[in-house]
């Protein structure tokens, strides 16, 4: 049994990764939001170390941790320092990503809360749902971060780091003519791939609030959520969240659960009445299918298939040049999608595994029971997997489902007691849950 004493050591230990997720919105007001993600890394990097004896590796993460060596050795393959920029940025991500999920893994099983934990991916989705509205209703809202004016003063100008820097509510597509929604992103595609595995988080979060205020705020999030979303004309947002609908709905029913699909039922009504009486989106949505504008991608994939097929073990180490290729927009080649960037980076032996860790992850954090709240948890890794093909998942993407399996994986290995309800509707706090000490371990897989 943990005792709380261990409870408040990890809590305190997850603090700085707490800080960047709730106060996210004001790093991205600052500026900041992605160096932070790497300073992070340090804290958490050196409470790993202190309790290395202790710590158990995660089952699937011994393939993550073989991709992440793919990348190491893919550096050799630099065709000039013109790349080293990305490679070294990229590679700075992967070890933020996993070192993330590794260390929620363990801190759970050392006495991190699982709402705790989500709280934390949900105060961040609430803040990206609410910040969308602005954005939307102002088409070119806004402004200079402190950090951006920093590195203007210092003669840092690459248009890279600037759309990083430079805080916007929305994108405005003058194709559709509608403002997409971006806050707390550089581009309005990034937040379309946070809210395709978000949502299925929050779902989870209304489920199993403790407290019945709590719930319905988590509700009434989820229904505000929708607007930006369809106006978002994100198609692969779309498909991913269909996916993870999808996955949920064919496991509860397998279970013998049908209640489900009137669920199902309810969400397609509610985004068949947006189309029909709200005007302006049936104009978006129709647009956004009449005017597909995938020549460009189509154009990048096969470019990627080219450069992979050319270092099919190894890589190139990071995104090309599109330099003299027809209908590329002069958009990096490797660029338009998390599968296509590690194709061209780190091979097709690169790109197995990747999506063969993502994949043993998810497998082996499944829920037992078909019935579960935790399917909706589960169902992000469907939806993540889904994104690799048009969305880049790191950092965020990909760090939250590493971080809601790490949830589902606890709950399968220590099943949580029902949780006690109070006469005033509010949730008691939970009984720990006894469960087996971690040994250490050499190889993955449980201790």
């Amino acid at each position: 049994m943990t005792s709380s004493d261990d409870r408040a050591l990890v809590e305190r230990a997850a603090l700085p990764l707490a800080l960047l997720l709730l106060g996210y919105p004001l790093w991205w007001a600052l500026g900041v939001q992605l160096p932070l993600w790497a300073l992070v890394t340090v804290p958490l990097t050196a409470w790993l170390l202190r309790h290395r004896d202790q710590l158990a590796l995660p089952p699937g993460y011994g393939v993550l941790l073989l991709f992440f060596g793919w990348v190491l050795l893919s550096g050799l393959m630099l065709d000039g320092l013109e790349y080293a920029a990305s490679y070294l940025l990229r590679l700075a991500v992967y070890v933020t990503v996993l070192c993330c999920g590794f260390f929620v893994w363990n801190a759970l099983r050392r006495g991190l809360r699982a709402w705790t934990v989500v709280s934390w991916l949900v105060a961040f989705w609430a803040a990206a749902v609410l910040l969308s509205y602005p954005g939307l209703l102002s088409a070119n809202l806004e402004f200079t971060s402190p950090f951006e004016w920093l590195l203007d003063r210092l003669g840092v100008h690459d248009p890279f780091v600037t759309a990083l820097t430079h805080p916007e509510f929305s994108e405005y597509d003058v194709v559709y003519g509608v403002p997409r929604p971006s806050p707390l992103f550089a581009y309005t595609n990034d937040w379309g791939a946070a809210m395709g595995v978000f949502t299925p988080v929050a779902v989870w979060a209304m489920l199993q609030a403790p407290t019945a205020r709590l719930r319905w705020a988590v509700a009434g999030t989820l229904a505000l959520s929708l607007p930006p979303i369809v106006m978002s004309v994100n198609r692969g947002c779309w498909i991913s969240l269909g996916v993870a609908l999808g996955y949920v709905a064919i496991r509860r029913v397998a279970a013998g659960s049908v209640g489900i699909l009137a669920g199902l039922l309810t969400i397609v009504g509610s985004v068949a009445a947006l189309l029909a009486f709200v005007p302006e989106v049936q104009r978006v949505v129709s647009a956004r299918f009449d005017f597909a504008n995938t020549s460009t991608r189509e154009t990048l994939y096969e470019a990627s298939l080219r450069l992979a097929a050319g270092s099919p073990l190894f890589g190139h180490g990071a995104p090309q040049s599109s330099e003299g290729l027809a209908d590329s927009n002069d958009v990096s080649i490797g660029t338009h999608g998390q599968l296509w960037t590690v194709l061209v980076s780190q091979g097709f032996a690169g790109a197995l595994l990747f999506l063969g860790g993502v994949l043993a992850v998810w497998w082996h954090a499944r829920p037992r029971d078909g019935r579960s709240p935790d399917l909706w948890l589960h169902a992000a890794g469907p939806a993540l997997l889904v994104q690799t093909v048009y969305y880049e998942v790191v950092p965020l993407p990909l760090t939250v489902v590493l971080l809601a399996l790490a949830v589902t994986a606890l709950h399968r290995d220590r099943p949580p007691l029902p949780t006690p309800v109070t006469r005033t509707g509010t949730a008691a706090a939970p009984r720990p849950v006894p469960g087996p000490e971690l040994a250490p371990v050499s190889s993955e897989g449980r201790s």
